[in-house]
């Protein structure tokens, strides 16, 4: 951890968007660019994780300023393969797997995740295949040509979305959380929904419960991020 080097973080607005100060200097990102953000409530969060840093900076407590920075130095240049990366959670969406076993297993996944392929079809146009099997099942074609284009291009949010789909382990659950069809909370437990049959069945372990735990912050930030980019 490097030692904090500065005491107060601001906010700055340019032409082409929204910056962080720290003191009179500029934030860039570790590629060294200057970080231009769309829109004030983004640069907000990104200004709160440096003023709640202590006297060490503690760079992996810092979702937000990861994810602007990926967006700015990576996701930039290379948008149609992040395009494809996201598309390809949706392809092999977390919803569409579903247990052979226990009866009360299959029941809660059906309820649970039954509703939110419906929203994806009526409102989205992805219509996505269930299965049983271990076997990877093929989705339609057009149901990837559709996700490519939900990602859209720009980069800020692209990087977002793709971060939601890889820690949801969807595509689906990703653009819901975004659109605000489900919160935060409720993103959790349809994505980790097989591990909490497994606490309620068989108890609690400490162990997967903290990282469940964070997973579940994580999963806040990840919604505040894609929220602060509509605002």
């Amino acid at each position: 951890m490097a030692k904090r080097f500065y005491e107060a973080v601001t906010l700055g607005e340019q032409d082409d968007g929204f910056v962080v100060k720290l003191d009179a200097h500029i934030l860039k990102t570790p590629a060294k660019q200057p970080l231009v953000l769309p829109t004030q409530a983004l640069a907000q969060l990104v200004a709160e994780e440096w003023q709640a840093q202590g006297d060490e900076i503690d760079t992996l407590s810092m979702l937000h300023m990861r994810l602007v920075s990926t967006a700015l130095d990576r996701v930039t240049g290379v948008i149609d393969e992040t395009q494809n990366t996201f598309a390809a959670y949706g392809t092999s969406d977390l919803l569409c797997y579903r247990a052979d076993s226990p009866d009360p297993l299959i029941a809660k996944q059906a309820q649970s995740w039954d509703p939110v392929l419906a929203w994806a079809e009526s409102q989205l146009g992805v219509a996505l295949q269930v299965t049983h099997s271990v076997l990877p099942v093929t989705q339609p074609a057009e149901a990837e040509v559709k996700l490519k284009q939900l990602a859209g291009e720009d980069a800020f949010r692209l990087t977002g979305l793709a971060h939601a789909a890889a820690l949801l382990g969807s595509g689906v659950l990703a653009l819901a959380l975004e659109h605000g069809e489900i919160s935060p909370e409720q993103a959790y437990e349809l994505a980790f929904l097989d591990d909490l049959f497994q606490i309620e069945t068989w108890g609690r372990d400490d162990e997967a419960q903290v990282r469940l735990d964070n997973i579940a912050l994580e999963i806040k930030a990840i919604a505040r991020y894609l929220s602060a980019l509509q605002q």
